[in-house]
């Protein structure tokens, strides 16, 4: 009987003791100890995030680098937790989706690059030979929709009332006072708007979807003088902002070789804020 207990007693030390290298493997990879880390990003990023991630590894992370082809799907990854973190937005964005999807993601300070957002035409060399009656690309979503339409104020093509801060197409098409050009205008995804160029009298975007189209970003009609408002940086749900890796994970995109990537690329439409 002795025996019998001893062995029981023995048997119930291992484990207790096999529990709890279990639960340290499991909260190995949670809060500040967290060494895995998925980030979430456009494709047209992807060297961006490969340079991070060989930063990221020289500290023993282990970096896995997502790409998704639209502006969605990383926002949607992060809060189905299947990735930790996305770099791809500016905070206007990011608000918004905030608001529509009763999410509360937050943006890494400070932040890491500013994209030039711009007015491209191919029939005009200036603003203000777009004749009345024009056809506008604008972007579908709402917060590089009023961008644009911000930008067509800032120059005098279209007539914005003061309080009128995130105007859309609806705020304008069919209104004589705000537009007294009787401008036309048509929307498609940032990425795909490009295309549009030559069926239209000019489009508004951020400079890099210029670049990814194969166009010369440089060549804008008009730039507005808000574009560090729209600053891009890393993304991560509310009380992950102060993690430690995620604060490694921000300084891994603040380093000479993104900025160096950032020239090589971008072509000056990203202009890093470090």
């Amino acid at each position: 009987m002795k025996k019998f207990m001893k062995l029981m007693l023995c048997m119930l030390v291992i484990t207790t003791s096999m529990t709890a290298c279990g639960k340290n493997n499991s909260t190995s990879n949670s809060g500040d100890e967290k060494k895995s880390i998925k980030i979430g990003m456009r494709a047209d990023s992807l060297d961006y995030g490969n340079e991070a991630a060989k930063v990221l590894k020289q500290k023993g992370y282990d970096v896995k680098v997502v790409t998704f082809n639209d502006s969605i799907g990383p926002d949607t990854a992060l809060g189905e937790g299947s990735i930790d973190a996305n770099i791809y937005q500016h905070e206007p964005y990011l608000q918004n989706y905030n608001k529509s999807n009763k999410t509360n993601f937050v943006m890494v300070k400070p932040k890491l690059w500013s994209p030039v957002f711009g007015m491209y035409s191919s029939k005009y060399k200036d603003y203000k030979e777009i004749p009345d009656g024009a056809t506008i690309g604008l972007c579908n979503d709402a917060t590089n929709q009023s961008r644009g339409l911000n930008l067509l104020n800032e120059v005098g093509l279209i007539k914005l009332p003061a309080d009128k801060k995130s105007p859309s197409i609806y705020d304008v098409k069919d209104n004589a006072a705000v537009n007294p050009k009787k401008f036309k205008f048509i929307e498609a995804d940032m990425q795909t708007l490009p295309q549009s160029l030559k069926d239209v009298d000019c489009i508004l975007l951020a400079a890099t979807h210029m670049v990814n189209a194969g166009l010369d970003a440089s060549k804008y009609i008009a730039s507005p003088k808000d574009n560090e408002t729209y600053a891009v940086g890393v993304v991560v749900k509310n009380g992950d902002e102060n993690k430690k890796w995620v604060k490694d994970l921000n300084e891994a995109y603040r380093t000479e070789g993104i900025k160096e990537l950032l020239k090589k690329k971008a072509k000056g439409t990203l202009i890093p804020l470090f």
